[in-house]
């Protein structure tokens, strides 16, 4: 049974912790972007155009098997999971308020394990406060912070992958980056 590794905003697969999840078992992996149209409404032009380009730079380091699909993630992850009859969802983990409440809809939808492995960012948000417990607010306290700390070194990479193969729709909501 296949597994589905849900690309947010982490475009790579180089130092990914959400994809060693979802290849520790050995089993398929389905490559899923969601375009959602809400966001698409939102961005401008030169957004988009940078996002078709990382999104097709992922999609041929993938081998073309990047799957794209429209509408609104909680309502396309689920179907690609009953689809390919998936064990598990996974993902880097959110925690903007937006991903947070994104990810608690798609998961009532789901099945399967919505895994979230990681964090697209050095150190997550939250790791690092004050004396006083509170967020940082000004940076050179928080880098000084953020070198003490240290940061996990990157994640090993991938072994082979058996990427699963699936239609999608979702090239035709955003430009060609040679438009």
């Amino acid at each position: 049974m296949p597994t589905v590794l849900w690309f947010r905003r982490d475009l790579r697969l180089a130092d990914h912790p959400a994809l060693l999840a979802a290849t520790r078992d050995g089993g398929p992996v389905v490559p899923l972007f969601v375009v959602d149209p809400r966001l698409v409404a939102a961005a401008g032009a030169p957004r988009l155009v940078r996002l078709a380009a990382s999104l097709q730079a992922l999609d041929e380091s993938l081998g073309g098997t990047l799957v794209l699909r429209t509408g609104a993630p909680e309502v396309v992850v689920p179907a690609v999971v009953r689809e390919v009859e998936a064990t598990e969802v996974h993902v880097s983990a959110s925690t903007e308020p937006y991903g947070r409440r994104r990810d608690a809809a798609v998961e009532t939808g789901l099945d399967v394990p919505l895994v979230r492995t990681g964090s697209p960012y050095a150190v997550a948000p939250g790791r690092l406060r004050t004396q006083q417990g509170t967020p940082y607010t000004v940076f050179t306290p928080f880098r000084r912070a953020w070198e003490r700390h240290g940061w996990s070194a990157p994640a090993a990479p991938a072994g082979a992958v058996t990427w699963e193969r699936l239609s999608g729709d979702g090239w035709a909501a955003l430009p060609r980056p040679d438009d």
